[in-house]
C-alpha cells in the first residue's frame, strides 16, 4: 500500500512539474498576443535562453566553467551578418554560425582541456578576450566600434519569435534525451570524479572536448539568431561581461537544470528591462537578486519552484 501511495505521489509530482514547464512555455508565447516591445523582449529571452541552456549543460552536467561563451555568441552573430552581406542565403548563413563557433571551440579546446579547474576558467576568458579584441580592431571586416548593421534584412517578428522558441524547446528536449544516454551518464560521472573515471580508461579529455564543441555550436546558433533579431552586431557582444551575464542567468535559474537556464534567461531579460525603465542602477537590483538566490536557493530558483509548486525535487 505504501509503495502504491509513493508511486501516486511521484506521478502527481511529475504531472505538476510538466504543467510548470508548460506554463514557462506559455509565458514565452504570451507576448505573441501583445506584440511590440514585449514580443521583442520575449524573442531576446528565447535566444539568450538557448545560449544559457548550452552553458548550463557545460557547467552543470560537464563540470566545465567557462567565461568565453561570448566569443561563440558573437562569432555566430558576425558569421550570419558577414554571410548575408556576402550574398549567401539566410539558411546557409544560419548553418555556418554553429559550424564556425564549433571550429573556434575545437582550436581553443585542444589547449583548454589540457588543464582543469580555475585554469579552464582563466583560459576560456583569455581566448574570449582575444576574439573580442580581434573583432574590435578589425574594422575593415567587423566595423569596429560602429558595428555591423543588418537593417536591410526584414524578418517578421512573429515568425522569428516562433522559430526562436521552437529551436529552444527542441534543444532542451534533445539535450535532456542526450543526458539519459551512456554518453550523458559518462559526462555526469566525469563531473563527479574525473580522476576515478580516467583511471578506468575513459578518455575524459575527448568527452569534455566534444561537450565543449556541442555547447559552442548551440551558442553560435543563438548568436546568429540574435543578429537577425537585433539587426545589428557589435564587438561589445563578445566582451567577457556577456559571458558573465549568461553565467548569471544560469545561476539564477539553476545550473543543474536545462529548464532552469530558460527560466533564468527570461527572468534576467524581463527584470533588466523593467528595472532599467526607471533607473540606471538596474545592475544593483539584479546583483541583489543573485545574492539572495545564492544565499537562500543555492540550486537556483527553478528547482525551488519545482519543489514548491511541482511537488518534486527538480531536475533537468
Amino acid at each position: 500500500m505504501m509503495a502504491g501511495l509513493s508511486r501516486e505521489v511521484r506521478a502527481g509530482g511529475t504531472a505538476r512539474q510538466g504543467l510548470l514547464r508548460w506554463g514557462l512555455v506559455g509565458l514565452l508565447l504570451l507576448p505573441l498576443a501583445l506584440g511590440g516591445y514585449p514580443l521583442y523582449l520575449a524573442t531576446e529571452a528565447a535566444l539568450l535562453g538557448l545560449a544559457a541552456v548550452a552553458l548550463s549543460l557545460l557547467l552543470g552536467h560537464g563540470g566545465v566553467p567557462s567565461l568565453g561563451q561570448a566569443a561563440f555568441l558573437g562569432l555566430g552573430a558576425y558569421t550570419v551578418g558577414l554571410a548575408l552581406k556576402a550574398g549567401l542565403p539566410l539558411g546557409l548563413a544560419l548553418l555556418l554560425a554553429p559550424l564556425v563557433a564549433a571550429l573556434l571551440a575545437l582550436l581553443t579546446g585542444l589547449l583548454v582541456f589540457r588543464t582543469h579547474g580555475i585554469f579552464i576558467l582563466m583560459l576560456t576568458l583569455a581566448f574570449g578576450q582575444m576574439v573580442y579584441s580581434a573583432a574590435h580592431k578589425w574594422t575593415g571586416l567587423t566595423g569596429g566600434d560602429d558595428g555591423l548593421s543588418l537593417s536591410g534584412l526584414s524578418i517578421h517578428p512573429v515568425l522569428l519569435h516562433l522559430v526562436a522558441v521552437g529551436v529552444l524547446l527542441a534543444a532542451v528536449g534533445g539535450l535532456r534525451a542526450l543526458l539519459q544516454t551512456p554518453y550523458g551518464k559518462t559526462l555526469e560521472a566525469i563531473r563527479q570524479n574525473e580522476e576515478k573515471i580516467r583511471s578506468l580508461g575513459v578518455p575524459t579529455f575527448y568527452y569534455k572536448l566534444s561537450l565543449y564543441l556541442l555547447t559552442a555550436a548551440l551558442t553560435g546558433l543563438a548568436g546568429g539568431g540574435l543578429a537577425l533579431h537585433r539587426s545589428f552586431i557589435s564587438p561589445h557582444d563578445l566582451f567577457w561581461l556577456t559571458s558573465a551575464t549568461l553565467m548569471v542567468m544560469v545561476l539564477l535559474g539553476g545550473s543543474r537544470g536545462l529548464w532552469g537556464a530558460v527560466f533564468g534567461a527570461m527572468l534576467y531579460t524581463f527584470v533588466q528591462a523593467w528595472v532599467s525603465s526607471f533607473t540606471d542602477l538596474w545592475g544593483l537590483f539584479v546583483g541583489g537578486l543573485l545574492v539572495l538566490t545564492v544565499l537562500f536557493a543555492r540550486e537556483g530558483l527553478w528547482p525551488l519552484l519545482e519543489r514548491r509548486l511541482g511537488g518534486g525535487r527538480g531536475n533537468a
